[in-house]
């Protein structure tokens, strides 16, 4: 009879050690459940103080308020070593501040998996529809279709016809906004007048002189198919250009008239254009009912190249032909001056 009870009384303890072991568990389980999760935000090379200069002529060196942005989204899941989708479309969009992005929905990261962001902005022909908690949104383009403005005078013109995109592969989730560097698929075209001659800058610029000058830039492409890739490194300009296709019939696109009495200033007037090789008349200056044209042999515009003219701007006009364009990455470091049209 003693040891029946010492029996039940180990077997009883032995039952009470494994619901306090089971307890233990239960207790230390919802903690790894909910681990924090922190919140995706974003800054940009193209926004905010630090933001690199991407057009010369007058302030502006971010982009401004309202230029909207779209981003994808994949996760890897190194356990499983698989990459499925996290998000599809999420839109950005410039804040009034210009220091940042702001959303219409926020998202957070993942737990434990990293997350590889995909991000475009484009004059595109086509919608995107963003994915909230209850729509599922636009999957990653397969092909989209880009439009440059032929009026590029104002900022918004410019930036609107900019085709951008960043690429950032396994961000392990972090409380830090994720940085954004985007590179310029397109070219730039920058050109300065300088007045000489006869002219002052006011002669030029002033809307109600009779010398009033006004710039184009002719036969140039602005409509281009573009082909997104996840895996396109971007690192050159033939990488870049393997996403560009079918560019449209050549076109003209009128730049603002700037003036400036010193070339190592960066003031300009500049247009974004497809890259593309221009021959022949390629800029024309018109004032005092007089044609100028600048003509180029055999020019390559480069994906992520600017390319700047230099002309003064005489009492009498005529044709200027230049080789080499100054030409340099477009960066936030000014292009060097390889040379000055006269």
């Amino acid at each position: 009879m003693i040891m029946k009870y010492i029996r039940l009384i180990s077997l009883s303890l032995a039952v009470f050690a494994l619901l306090c072991l089971a307890g233990c568990s239960n207790v230390d389980e919802p903690s790894v459940r909910e681990t924090s999760r922190y919140e995706i935000r974003f800054t940009s090379n193209l926004t905010g103080l630090n933001a690199d200069v991407t057009r010369a002529y007058g302030s502006f060196t971010t982009y401004n308020m309202g230029q909207k942005f779209w981003v994808w989204a994949d996760m890897y899941d190194d356990q499983d070593d698989e990459t499925t989708t996290y998000f599809n479309a999420w839109q950005l969009t410039v804040s009034s501040t210009t220091t940042k992005f702001s959303t219409n929905t926020a998202k957070m990261f993942p737990a434990y998996n990293k997350v590889s962001f995909y991000t475009l902005h484009g004059n595109f022909s086509e919608d995107f529809v963003e994915e909230t908690s209850e729509v599922i949104g636009s999957e990653w383009p397969e092909l989209l279709t880009h439009t440059i403005k032929t009026t590029q005078i104002t900022d918004n013109d410019y930036q609107t016809s900019d085709l951008v995109m960043a690429i950032n592969r396994n961000v392990v989730p972090t409380s830090e906004p994720v940085a954004l560097e985007f590179k310029h698929l397109l070219s730039q075209v920058e050109v300065a007048l300088i007045a000489g001659s006869g002219f002052t800058a006011d002669n030029l610029t002033d809307a109600s002189s009779s010398a009033k000058a006004t710039v184009e830039l002719l036969g140039v492409k602005t409509k281009v198919q573009f082909r997104p890739d996840k895996a396109n490194t971007m690192a050159t300009y033939t990488e870049r250009e393997l996403m560009l296709s079918n560019a449209s019939e050549p076109d003209t696109i009128t730049v603002a008239t700037v003036v400036t009495d010193d070339v190592s200033k960066q003031a300009c007037g500049a247009a974004v254009v497809v890259p593309q090789t221009v021959n022949g008349k390629f800029i024309h200056i018109r004032y005092l009912d007089n044609d100028t044209y600048v003509k180029v042999n055999d020019l390559r515009l480069k994906s992520g190249y600017r390319y700047r003219f230099n002309v003064t701007v005489d009492r009498i006009g005529g044709e200027y032909s230049i080789t080499p364009v100054t030409v340099a990455e477009w960066t936030s470091e000014p292009a060097e001056r390889e040379a000055e049209l006269k």
